[in-house]
């Protein structure tokens, strides 16, 4: 499969879970509402400092993550705790990543990437109420020794996952997140294990600890509509109701040097990318079908020597939907 990113991959704890069928306070969708919009100020205004883990399967990570946030400026370093080191800055118009093992650096668009934890919500809440419920939890329950407020959003269809979110009662900042699917069983989860909230962020700590010497640097650098000639134009035929084209970017691949078009379909929640890129003569790698990793689901196709790839945080069933559909223009 061509594409590859730093997606987070949470851990599962089935005895500390809530049921979203069982236990929830009825006709609360206003109140679990409230919540959301609470969770996400926080996530985006307050500056915080912690260590949360995620997990796909039996691999378990942890990560630092220090936010900044002024002004409706943003800026964040993350930093692997295990594995393969890594470092992740990230600003408003810019992630970089820094791979000592590869003595690369990858520098992307931010619009390339996706959401990331604790900030998993949309900026505006309202485009969810037609496809997702949201709901209280009754139960009470406890993050990194805090006082939470449970909220789950349930899908309304099969196309998309839901979320149980466990938010500080105090300061509103989302500090435990379930991905689960229409039984409520849980896909993946992301949690603080620690979290400083409110705390001074000093310049030097959102700078990458590790050192670029000798490193190559690959800039994923977005090309302007039209000055391609490479590139048919595409149709997408079919998506679940409330997907919609959120963004649709002409991009250089940083690694392969090669122009990738990637087009973005959300619900506001959820979100499924499409790239298209043209084949290497040599015929290179292709991908034809489906493939899975964790809640992570991709569909492949080649059309006129072109490889599609559709994947997102997504049943099966969505990214095949999708994939199926997309046709080139005569």
């Amino acid at each position: 499969m061509r594409y590859t990113g730093f997606s987070l991959f949470p851990i599962l704890v089935a005895t500390l879970l809530l049921s979203p069928v069982t236990g929830l306070a009825a006709s609360t969708a206003a109140t679990a509402y409230d919540w959301l919009m609470k969770m996400n100020r926080a996530t985006r205004e307050l500056n915080y400092d912690g260590t949360f883990v995620f997990q796909q399967g039996q691999k378990l990570e942890a990560m630092r993550i220090i936010h900044w946030a002024d002004k409706g400026s943003v800026k964040e370093r993350l930093v692997s705790l295990n594995g393969t080191a890594r470092e992740i800055i990230r600003d408003d118009q810019q992630v970089m990543c820094y791979l000592p093992d590869r003595k690369s650096v990858v520098v992307e668009h931010r619009l390339a990437r996706g959401k990331s934890f604790p900030v998993i919500l949309p900026k505006r809440l309202e485009q969810l109420q037609k496809h997702y419920e949201m709901q209280l939890g009754r139960m009470p329950a406890r993050v990194t020794g805090r006082d939470t407020q449970v909220v789950v959003i349930l899908p309304r269809d099969s196309y998309r996952y839901g979320y149980r979110l466990w938010a500080d009662k105090e300061s509103g900042l989302l500090l435990k997140a379930d991905l689960i699917d229409q039984m409520g069983s849980t896909l993946e989860q992301l949690m603080f294990t620690q979290v400083n909230i409110g705390v001074t962020i000093e310049p030097q700590e959102l700078e990458p600890d590790v050192s670029t010497e000798n490193m190559v640097w690959y800039w994923g650098k977005r090309i302007e509509q039209g000055t391609v000639t490479l590139f048919k134009r595409w149709s997408v035929g079919q998506v679940p109701s409330g997907f919609v084209l959120s963004n649709k970017l002409m991009r250089k691949n940083p690694r392969r040097n090669k122009p990738v078009e990637h087009l973005v379909y959300s619900d506001g929640l959820a979100a499924v990318s499409i790239f298209i890129e043209k084949i290497d003569k040599d015929g290179g790698t292709t991908m034809k079908g489906p493939s899975s990793m964790g809640a992570v689901h991709a569909f492949g196709d080649v059309i006129n020597d072109y490889q599609i790839t559709v994947v997102g945080e997504v049943p099966a069933a969505t990214v095949e939907l999708i994939g199926k559909s997309v046709r080139a223009r005569p």
